[in-house]
């Protein structure tokens, strides 16, 4: 087989064994391996790794989104995230993530590009990364960004705005062999975990 190499950095990459699960199993398709470089940490999906499940209907590509309760289903961890940006859009914008579940609750600020947008969608990934480090694999997220919610429900190549923070979202998800179901939340509702994550997330920023 000809060497693989990053389109961003220049590195051979490595192949690497997808953990995969049994709900990974009933979509309607699972990548059996995936190349990774290991240097700038970017995930490569090939064809050459596709697996078809024939038997699954190709009605959704993405992931699980819940819009309301579902039964009693277990989850190892449930998270709330959110992010912030004072004076989005302006030259002078500052913008931080933040996320709680009921193990903790952490925040940070937004390196680079300063815009809601970016901030909600590192929030993500942040709580996600955490959530792997803990040893969690089956989570519920919930978050109050339509527009992030739209970009997890398709593959992360195909995501325009922002794309390198869905790519990491997806490398994690991947490598870490996660199981993530998202939740979408009404910002500002009365939902506690979501107004704490805001409060956070809006305190980062203005620091």
């Amino acid at each position: 087989m000809d060497k693989q190499i990053c389109k961003n950095c220049g590195q051979i990459l490595e192949k690497r064994e997808t953990k995969v699960t049994s709900a990974q199993r009933k979509k309607p398709y699972y990548y059996s391996a995936y190349y990774f470089c290991p240097d700038c940490k970017k995930l490569y999906h090939s064809d050459t790794f596709k697996v078809v499940n024939h038997k699954t209907a190709p009605l959704f590509d993405g992931l699980s989104v819940k819009t309301q309760d579902e039964g009693q289903e277990s989850y190892d961890v449930k998270i709330w995230t959110d992010g912030a940006c004072l004076s989005n859009g302006t030259p002078h914008a500052k913008a931080a993530w933040a996320f709680v579940s009921d193990e903790t609750e952490r925040a940070g600020k937004v390196e680079g590009k300063q815009t809601n947008n970016v901030a909600e969608g590192l929030a993500i990934y942040y709580a996600l990364a955490w959530a792997a480090e803990k040893g969690h694999k089956k989570i519920l997220l919930h978050t109050d960004s339509q527009i992030s919610l739209f970009n997890l429900q398709k593959p992360a190549s195909r995501v325009k705005m922002n794309r390198e923070i869905f790519e990491r979202i997806e490398a994690t998800i991947v490598i870490n062999g996660l199981k993530v179901d998202y939740k979408k939340v009404l910002g500002h509702s009365g939902d506690p975990n979501n107004e704490r994550a805001d409060a956070l997330a809006n305190g980062m920023a203005a620091s």
